[in-house]
């Protein structure tokens, strides 16, 4: 499974700022400096979205989505960050600290009240932590993906045994063991579907005279 965003239309930083409004409001300079500090912090490779991007982009998407409620690529884009959220609180997949701090610190700008586009705006709210979530997202999506399939065969394993996935012990090594035997059965089967169990050549039944 890959993870292929639905496009935010940021468009790349112009020479002269030309928008600063979102959706008829001007965002307080405070929220525009967390935005950008937080985006600066996630942002592995790229340039961080200037205020003009992130206007342009809600006029964009304001016009192309007016009337249809939220924007599909700002669910989408939710949706990534609950699963973050559950990888982050997730024991039994040790997660590694410098990942960890991202999850918070995007989390973390997803639940303050600074927003520069909250989610109360209609159809672009979110448009802000959407954004956030395409900086990060290089550096997290193995681990994100990942923690999907350890979700799945947890859930496989725990009715193989008659027990609530919830209170089913598992962990990474459990899920990488997990995983290993899924692929050699997958490959057997397919060994198996290549192939007859019918000697070679098969034998003659009967005979029509």
């Amino acid at each position: 499974m890959h993870t292929v965003f639905d496009t935010l239309s940021i468009p790349a930083p112009a020479e002269r700022a030309r928008r600063h409004r979102i959706a008829g409001r001007d965002p307080p300079r405070h929220s525009v400096d967390r935005f950008q500090s937080v985006a600066r912090a996630l942002a592995a490779r790229g340039e961080v979205p200037t205020l003009d991007g992130i206007a342009s982009a809600a006029r964009t998407l304001l016009q192309a989505h007016a009337g249809h409620g939220a924007v599909p690529g700002i669910r989408q884009r939710r949706r990534c960050l609950q699963a973050l959220r559950m990888l982050a609180r997730e024991p039994g997949w040790r997660l590694a600290p410098e990942q960890a701090q991202r999850i918070e610190l995007l989390d973390g700008y997803a639940r303050g009240d600074d927003r520069l586009v909250p989610d109360a705006v209609p159809v672009i709210g979110g448009l802000d932590t959407a954004v956030l979530v395409d900086l990060a997202w290089p550096e997290l999506a193995d681990d994100a993906e990942a923690y999907l399939d350890f979700r799945r065969l947890r859930i496989e394993e725990a009715l193989l045994r008659g027990q609530h996935p919830r209170d089913f012990p598992f962990d990474r090594e459990q899920w990488l063991e997990a995983r290993r035997a899924e692929a050699a059965l997958i490959a057997h089967v397919r060994e198996r579907g290549a192939q007859s169990y019918m000697p070679d050549p098969p034998p003659r039944l009967f005979v029509v005279h």
